[in-house]
């Protein structure tokens, strides 16, 4: 569960509300992004939460930031801000850390192995603190690595690393590529973003509300005997959108 646009405050408020049962997330997901970074009073506010019996995932910092980047010194920035972000994350035992890949460029060849190589940095670092690295499919419509299934087939193969992903139904949907991702790719998922759009671009539509069909790709997932995160990430009606989801997957 993710909420945006509001003071942090506010988030631990929405939290701690009381609420019907079905509508109730069981993980929260922390954007340290925008206006919701894990500063140091922000954190204590999470941890606080998290001593109270409350559990998180946390997605880390993308603004501005490319683990792919060409240039030295702004790729050594955005792996010094996202180190910082997994300290974050292990502060409070969040459940896994999303991360975004880089970004291409004009030399892609480049690029790639850049990419690669500050995933394996990152994903070392996280695993010295005890942290699960779940690394997510972007949107079809964007400049990122990391879009076609056939990009983590091929990373997994070059990389004997135990990487997590974070699969997105919503960016998923984007190239209809959802059921190609979940029929070759479920036994690497750790979380599942779940969101709705109409198939042209990333609106984070409630569930239902977008052409996603939800019957089908629930099914098919219940039938990997997935057990990892589910997180709405619908910006409105999100907590209706829980119940809808809750109720699609049934008891598990």
């Amino acid at each position: 569960m993710i909420l945006r646009g509001e003071p942090f405050e506010h988030v631990v408020r929405d939290v701690e509300y009381e609420r019907e049962e079905d509508q109730r997330p069981d993980v929260w997901e922390i954007v340290d992004d925008a206006q919701h970074p894990l500063t140091h009073n922000n954190l204590r506010l999470i941890q606080d939460l998290y001593s109270q019996g409350y559990s998180f995932t946390i997605h880390s910092p993308y603004s501005g930031l490319n683990i792919a980047d060409l240039d030295d010194s702004r790729r050594r920035e955005s792996l010094t801000r996202l180190k910082k972000s997994i300290e974050s994350a292990a502060r409070i035992e969040a459940k896994a850390l999303v991360l975004h890949p880089g970004m291409k460029a004009r030399d892609q060849t480049i690029s790639q192995r850049l990419n690669e190589e500050s995933i394996i940095t990152l994903y070392d670092y996280a695993e010295s603190f005890g942290i699960i690295l779940a690394l997510e499919n972007m949107n079809p419509n964007t400049q990122y690595f990391m879009i076609e299934p056939s990009e983590f087939e091929e990373f997994f193969e070059r990389n004997s690393i135990r990487l997590r992903m974070t699969f997105d139904l919503g960016h998923a949907h984007i190239g209809s590529l959802e059921k190609n991702f979940v029929s070759r790719l479920s036994d690497k998922f750790m979380i599942i973003h779940a969101h709705d759009n109409n198939g042209a671009k990333d609106e984070h539509l409630g569930i239902g509300d977008g052409s996603i069909d939800w019957e089908s790709i629930t099914t098919q997932l219940n039938e990997t005997n997935f057990r990892g995160i589910y997180i709405v990430e619908s910006f409105e009606k999100p907590y209706e959108s829980v119940a809808r989801l809750k109720e699609m997957l049934g008891p598990v």
